[in-house]
């Protein structure tokens, strides 16, 4: 199971902690769209839910949006507010919902920081290696986690634990582009999981954090010959199994401490 706090911070992610409107769920922001480099976590898909609820304050009240009293309770109901966040880029992408999660679950059960323990850059290249140290969690990719000096393949991926990942190298869908899933549960037979992704069929303002399980009814074949639940659609109809099915690495990895 995840730790006690890694829930909690699951959990935010898919009811922001804003003060007077509950059911806010993270949209998903892809950085490498948007190609912001050097500014703050939370506006670069890398922050906490509490972080992306406190710039949405200040970016309302610097454009007096409206959206917040001066007690800092909320004026706006769900679907303004998430519209409000897309709009203004705030969201969380895959790496970060994945880090922000397992850095709490490390920390809490093994007393390791695996944002600072993560190798992110050689030494050979200093001015990368030292902002990686100085901005851990903003430096930490999908192919940081793929990294072998970071996690390792696990040879029978029906072993996967609640803390494991799937990493998805190279999909083509909808662009070349990685990604990663974070393994919630396994109870034998079905293998539970959330990540940050967005979906075509969602449109502009329906994507963001969401959950799905794998049921294992090929156990003698890879991980994507099983049948893939998410928002109740299967087969080509489940956006995250067709694009997984058109990558070069589909691996679970689990992190080595």
């Amino acid at each position: 199971m995840l730790s006690k706090n890694a829930q909690k911070i699951l959990n935010e992610y898919f009811n922001l902690p804003f003060v007077g409107v509950a059911s806010v769920r993270a949209p998903y922001f892809n950085n490498a769209r948007h190609r912001k480099r050097g500014e703050l976590r939370v506006l670069i898909g890398k922050g906490t839910a509490t972080e992306i609820v406190e710039e949405a304050k200040i970016i309302s009240l610097q454009y007096y949006a409206g959206l917040f009293d001066h007690a800092g309770n909320c004026a706006a109901g769900a679907e303004v507010i998430r519209k409000f966040l897309i709009d203004n880029d705030l969201g969380i992408e895959c790496s970060g919902f994945v880090t922000q999660i397992l850095r709490a679950h490390f920390l809490e059960t093994k007393n390791i920081d695996i944002a600072k323990k993560f190798h992110k850059s050689s030494l050979k290249q200093l001015v990368r290696f030292l902002i990686s140290k100085l901005r851990p969690v903003e430096n930490i990719s999908v192919r940081v986690w793929a990294d072998d000096h970071n996690t390792q393949k696990l040879a029978d991926w029906k072993e996967a634990q609640a803390g494991d990942v799937i990493v998805i190298l190279e999909k083509q869908l909808p662009a070349v582009r990685n990604h990663i899933i974070l393994i919630t549960e396994n109870s034998g037979d079905v293998i539970k999981y959330a990540h940050a992704r967005a979906w075509e069929a969602e449109g502009r303002y329906n994507h963001g954090v969401a959950v799905g399980e794998i049921k294992i009814i090929a156990p003698g074949k890879g991980i994507l010959e099983q049948e893939w639940t998410e928002l109740g659609q299967t087969g080509e109809k489940n956006e995250t199994w067709t694009e997984a099915k058109t990558a070069r690495v589909v691996e679970v990895r689990r992190v080595r401490l």
